[in-house]
Parts: C-alpha cells; structure tokens; sequence
C-alpha cells in the first residue's frame, strides 16, 4: 500500500511539474508574439525606435532595430522572464510588404 502510495505522488508531482513548465513556455510565446505584433505596427508607422522594451506582468522584451537594407529590418527581441528564463528572437521586416517575412528563435 505505501508503494502504491509513493508511486502516485511521484507522478502527481511529476505532472504538476510538467504544467508548471508548460504555463511557461506559453506565456513566453505570448509575450514573444505580443512584441513582435507591436513592433510590426511600429515599424509599419515608422515608430520604432533604435532600442527599448516592452513591460509585461511576469517578463520583459528589450528589443534592438537595425537596418539591413533599403527594404529589409531587422529587430532582435530578448524576453527576460521574472523567474529567470531568458529567450531570442530575430526577426526580419520587409518595408514593402509591411510585415515580418522572417523569425529565428534561440533558446
């Protein structure tokens, strides 16, 4: 009966584990997501400055622009987690189309 009992533990904590992490892969997809959105709105406008952040509950994006070509930009955002997870991102915005043509991820 213990072992029975100690085997259903572990797997409650091992699965409670799993959430936990899987809650925060999620929220840093969506804060990644949410400033490549604003960015995109930005540099559509032609607001985005050089360098700067974007604060969000548990994280924050600090996100660099630079100009590859006449038609190409390119903007480096990296997600610092409250907890400590840290993530890249790189994406390319082409002025013609007006939108992000390009995203490489780096964990």
């Amino acid at each position: 009966m213990s072992f029975f009992l100690l085997i259903l533990t572990e797997q409650y904590v091992t699965e409670k584990k799993f959430v936990k992490e899987t809650e925060t892969i999620r929220l840093q997809e969506y804060y990644m997501l949410c400033s490549v959105k604003q960015a995109e709105a930005l540099l559509r406008d032609e607001h985005l400055p050089e360098a700067g952040g974007m604060s969000y509950l548990k994280g924050e994006v600090a996100f660099q622009k630079q100009n590859l070509s006449a038609n190409m930009d390119q903007v480096t955002f990296i997600l610092t987690m409250d907890s400590g997870e840290k993530s890249i991102g790189i994406g390319q915005y082409d002025k013609e189309k007006g939108a992000m043509v390009k995203w490489l991820e780096k964990n």
